[in-house]
């Protein structure tokens, strides 16, 4: 049986279209239709955590619609923290990384106070478009590309449990999903995977 660990972005992001559906909604409801008899075959099982399959549902207006929907098909469950072993030189990779992204956000937030000082008269509404822009460049230099939540880190922990696909469009997700020696698809790949199985369930 094949397991794949959903991330978010499966279900919302329209950048990576996947061809089940224009929104959102479309997406949930095309997944449950499509997969409900593989999974019902246990011929693949979806899983989420619990932390991520809340992130998933709060981006819906009916969330407890969309809850019950994708708890047909997706199961939700925690990588076992105590049993897991890891090793050592991910931790110093990850506290170097986490170093670097904090010197670059401080000499982000540096850059932006010298420009409002270097700016005699401040325009009207200045403070939003400075606070704006702060946010903008720190999130750039401190949480893309890198594994930045512990929503993440869960998922990841879940797929090398499990020995199953990391499913995201997720750049720095998939990064340390690599480093952490878990398999890993892009939304549409695990489609195009997943068609021989229903050609077979017909």
């Amino acid at each position: 049986m094949e397991t794949f660990i959903i991330d978010t972005n499966f279900f919302i992001n329209q950048q990576r279209p996947t061809g089940l559906g224009s929104t959102k909604e479309d997406v949930v409801r095309s997944f449950v239709q499509r997969y409900t008899p593989l999974v019902a075959s246990r011929t693949v099982q979806f899983l989420s955590t619990p932390e991520s399959f809340r992130e998933i549902v709060a981006f819906f207006d009916d969330e407890q619609e969309v809850s019950k929907n994708l708890q047909s098909v997706i199961s939700i469950q925690s990588p076992s923290l105590t049993t897991l072993t890891l090793s050592a030189t991910l931790f110093h990779e990850l506290v170097g990384e986490i170093n670097k992204r904090l010197y670059k956000g401080m000499r982000v937030t540096e850059e932006i106070i010298k420009e409002i000082v270097k700016t005699p008269q401040l325009p009207e509404q200045a403070e939003e478009v400075y606070v704006k822009k702060l946010r903008s460049q720190y999130r750039q230099a401190t949480r893309e590309g890198f594994l930045d939540s512990i929503i993440d880190l869960g998922l990841i922990l879940l797929a090398r449990e499990t020995q199953g696909y990391v499913v995201s469009s997720d750049k720095g997700l998939l990064a340390w999903a690599r480093k952490f020696g878990c398999k890993e698809l892009f939304p549409e790949h695990m489609l195009t995977k997943l068609d021989p199985y229903l050609s077979k369930s017909k």
